[in-house]
């Protein structure tokens, strides 16, 4: 298995700065206007928000709203109502799946299934012809896969097709 730290495969960071969260999370009006339209609820709307800017960052949504680190969910709190406190968790949103697909139709995403399957293992196959290290297999799949506007996989899911094509092109040599 390789290791994701020797990967592009992008992860939320332990701290961010001020600057940071300013420039990458805080959500742009277009953005709130498109909350408000497919969530109800503030926290439903800070839920959708959190999964939008997590999705923007990392290229895929994270398995349970949890995951996200703290100070992100309360800066987007903030953008929201300035002056809240920031303090409490945010909850799990009944209309996840929903959500999923209206951050995907806003983004131009595409969802991971058969054709971005093809698309990275074709990928994968082209590269293991010059290239062992499955680190570096694993970065071209991520290229193509962000390059052809495909949500990213579960890391394991990259790391197994990796692990396969490996073994047919090292055979096949």
């Amino acid at each position: 298995m390789a290791s994701i730290e020797r990967t592009a495969y992008p992860r939320f960071k332990r701290r961010f700065s001020a600057s940071e969260l300013a420039e990458v999370y805080t959500p742009t009006p277009k953005e709130i206007e498109f909350a408000h339209t497919r969530a109800r609820g503030s926290e439903s709307i800070l839920s959708f928000l959190v999964l939008l800017k997590s999705f923007q960052c990392l290229g895929y949504f994270p398995n349970k709203l949890r995951e996200v680190p703290a100070t992100i969910v309360t800066h987007i709190r903030t953008c929201l109502a300035p002056g809240s406190s920031g303090e409490g968790g945010i909850f799990q949103t009944r209309s996840l799946y929903r959500h999923h697909q209206s951050i995907r139709r806003f983004l131009g995403v595409k969802a991971y299934k058969e054709s971005a399957q093809a698309v990275a293992t074709t990928a994968i196959m082209e590269a293991a012809q010059v290239m062992n290290n499955p680190a570096d297999l694993i970065n071209v799949a991520i290229e193509k896969l962000v390059k052809e506007c495909y949500e990213l996989p579960a890391y394991s899911t990259l790391d197994n097709l990796v692990q396969g094509i490996r073994s047919q092109v090292n055979t096949a040599l």
